[in-house]
């Protein structure tokens, strides 16, 4: 079977470039024999990579230990779930995720759902073609995630312990169908301007695209913050950590660029903008990808650390980069005039929406960016983190969020409005009313939290009234769950941060403290196994006159990755959490414990969700599911399931035997990890410690002496 992966991939860099070159050569030729073959040539690429993916997943289940990649990155121990997840849980993994999701869009715009033209579809999965080619490329000659191992180890590595858990078993293909949806978009402008059909109709079948991007985007985003909060035990929904920067930015461009083809759809203006926000959505998609991938940061986000990928990811966006915009400035677009917008039009406000977003984007981008290109001019490290966004970003977004609501109120164009302003005082007073009765009860103690309060009043007071209002112009009910699920994210936001009570100190068993009127007593450890990890639990007892629970946060040593991690204990009261993380044993009954409070916070979740849920009505409002959307769902099921049973060439390592095993793991012990803070790379989980584990295994296996190692 792992031949057989391989030769997969292999064909698929060879049709990938038939994808690109037979439309570049024939297709104004109106050779319809070679043209015809491209929709075939990129579902053929499409199952390939599928049943590619599929054995990468199989051995993992199986625990295929004479995969690098499996042996790297599972063990025989782990539930099957994280068997699974493993397949992405990795560098090498996640590429081949990447180049399948990729696939994957072409596949869809090769069944031509929407009807567009011949030339158009070609010429999409023409574009689409040239970048399979580069990704495929890198993953079969930089990122091979089937090198064999023979004879194979008896056991594996083991998967990093924060990995372990569901939420990320589901967010990375979330975030992938987000991120790699930006390609199809991409190849969809460039493809209108090769054609030359960028108009209201180019915006009508685009946007269907953009907004399947933006919806897996901001499941998956809420999905990777939802993880964080709950499994690294330090109690915030974002650190602007780097990585998540990665992921928002592009989001933030799609929101963008989803008001601009909304106004080109209706108005036929901004086609330029919307052409140059494809480009740049998808480019940011892959400066992410060279952020979690070149080695330039460690996080617990980031996949590898090896600069030869990086450099090899870095030429590849560059190329794609220069050449779609160099495409854009030989190739614009004839203006059709100046259009002319009244201040309280729709337009103005969704152009004016666009500057605010874009602006919010770069300053994220520079702010994730100049730490890593200091550090390399210079060698000086500094650190860009939560005051920095909280001054320039978080004003940006709350003018945002004043303006978004009036956006869907008003009429499109230069019709008459009479008295407009009138409708808004309404909203006003309640958003002011209810934003001083948050303040007085919820002890909401600083100016930006009770600006959050009123933003987010203001958004769900307008959208709702603007929805049920009797206008020819009135608002849909996409727009309003989109509008009020960030109406209620800000809420959430606002609330937790400014209200939110915590305790940290020791605390002896049997005693108890008192917090937002919840009495918190501990009643101990006890220490239990789990399926590959030995746990020591506490036992704390809530309770607050009206409710009695139990809580079991935990620390976890799992054995075969020799880490600790620490799993925080969250009850929920309505749309609060009582927040509580076991720390270090300080005495014979005494530990280290961490209680917050967290008024509100569910919110952020469910109001991320509810706004996801309002671009899914957009998407299917005036569509039904078609036949040939059920049957395509279907074909790609069956691909997954499909039985292969091919034997596998192997590449000959030396044999392994336990005097080996206790070579690399004394030479282990004997290298410093130098990210982690008095530990060995045998001791530490950081991912640079276990590449290093990775190259010392192979320099052993390769017959190294120690001190060349």
């Amino acid at each position: 079977m792992i031949a057989f992966a391989n030769l997969s991939i292999i064909l698929v860099i060879l049709l990938s470039l038939f994808q690109f070159f037979i439309p570049v050569f024939f297709l104004k030729r109106k050779n319809l024999f070679l043209t015809d073959l491209v929709p075939f040539i990129a579902l053929l690429s499409f199952f390939l990579l599928s049943v590619s993916f599929f054995i990468l997943i199989l051995s993992y289940i199986n625990s295929d230990f004479s995969l690098f990649n499996v042996w790297a990155n599972s063990h025989t121990s782990k539930p099957l779930i994280y068997k699974i997840s493993g397949a992405w849980g990795n560098h090498e993994g996640s590429m081949l995720l990447w180049c399948w999701v990729m696939s994957l869009y072409g596949f869809l715009v090769s069944l031509n759902i929407q009807k567009i033209s011949y030339d158009f579809k070609i010429r999409i999965l023409m574009f689409q073609g040239i970048l399979c080619f580069g990704f495929v490329s890198f993953l079969f000659f930089g990122s091979n995630p089937f090198l064999r191992l023979d004879p194979a180890p008896i056991e594996g590595v083991g998967l990093n312990p924060l990995l372990q858990d569901p939420g990320l078993a589901l967010h990375p293909p979330f975030l992938y169908l987000g991120y790699v949806g930006l390609s199809i978009v991409w190849s969809f402008a460039l493809a209108g301007l090769f054609n030359k059909e960028i108009d209201k109709k180019w915006a009508k079948s685009t946007r269907p695209w953009v907004l399947i991007s933006w919806i897996f985007l901001t499941v998956g985003i809420t999905l990777g913050s939802y993880w964080a909060y709950y499994e690294l035990g330090w109690g915030g929904f974002w650190f602007w950590d780097p990585v998540e920067n990665a992921s928002l930015i592009p989001w933030i461009i799609t929101t963008a660029l989803l008001h601009s083809i909304l106004v080109m759809e209706k108005r036929g203006s901004l086609a330029n903008w919307c052409i140059l926000l494809s480009i740049i959505g998808f480019a940011m998609s892959m400066v992410g990808t060279f952020i979690v991938r070149s080695g330039l940061i460690t996080s617990v986000h980031a996949f590898a650390t090896d600069p030869n990928r990086g450099i090899f990811i870095l030429t590849l966006i560059s190329i794609y980069i220069i050449v779609s915009l160099s495409i854009f400035a030989l190739k614009p677009i004839p203006s059709k005039g100046i259009l002319k917008y009244r201040f309280f039009s729709k337009d103005f406000f969704l152009i004016l929406n666009n500057l605010l977003l874009m602006t919010a984007a770069l300053t994220i981008f520079v702010g994730t960016v100049y730490p890593m290109v200091l550090e390399i001019f210079s060698g000086e490290r500094i650190s860009v983190g939560t005051p920095f966004y909280t001054i320039t970003v978080i004003p940006i977004i709350f003018l945002f969020s004043i303006f978004a609501p009036i956006a869907i109120f008003l009429p499109w164009g230069n019709l008459e409005i009479k008295d407009s302003y009138k409708k808004y005082i309404f909203a006003y007073l309640l958003a002011v009313c209810f934003s001083w009765i948050g303040f007085i009860y919820l002890n909401v103690n600083s100016f930006m939290s009770l600006a959050g309060m009123f933003i987010s009043f203001w958004i769900i007071f307008l959208s709702i009234y603007s929805y049920f209002s009797k206008s020819s112009y009135l608002s849909t009910k996409s727009s309003l769950l989109g509008h009020i699920g960030l109406g209620l994210f800000i809420m959430g936001a606002s609330i937790s941060i400014s209200s939110q009570e915590d305790f940290e100190d020791s605390i002896k068993i049997d005693s108890s403290i008192n917090i937002a009127g919840y009495d918190i007593k501990f009643k101990g450890v006890k220490d239990e196994s789990g399926p590959n990890y030995i746990s020591s639990k506490g036992i704390f007892l809530i309770n607050n006159g009206s409710i009695s629970s139990t809580l079991y946060p935990e620390k976890r040593f799992y054995t075969v990755e020799r880490s600790v991690t620490t799993e925080a204990a969250i009850m929920t009261n309505y749309l609060s959490h009582i927040y509580i993380v076991l720390g270090e044993k300080v005495g014979d009954k005494e530990w280290i414990v961490r209680v917050w409070y967290k008024p509100f916070i569910s919110l952020i979740w469910i109001g991320s969700l509810i706004t996801a849920l309002g671009g899914l009505f957009s998407l299917f409002n005036r569509k039904k599911l078609s036949k040939k959307i059920v049957s395509s769902i279907v074909l790609i099921i069956i691909t997954f399931i499909l039985p292969l049973t091919i034997s596998a060439e192997t590449l000959e390592i030396n044999r392994y035997d336990s005097s080996i095993e206790k070579r690399i793991h004394s030479i282990n012990q004997n290298i410093r990890c130098m990210v982690c803070e008095s530990q060995t790379i045998d001791d530490s989980n950081s991912p640079l410690a276990k590449d290093l584990r990775s190259i010392v295994r192979e320099k052993v296996l390769r017959g190294d002496t120690n001190d060349q190692i």
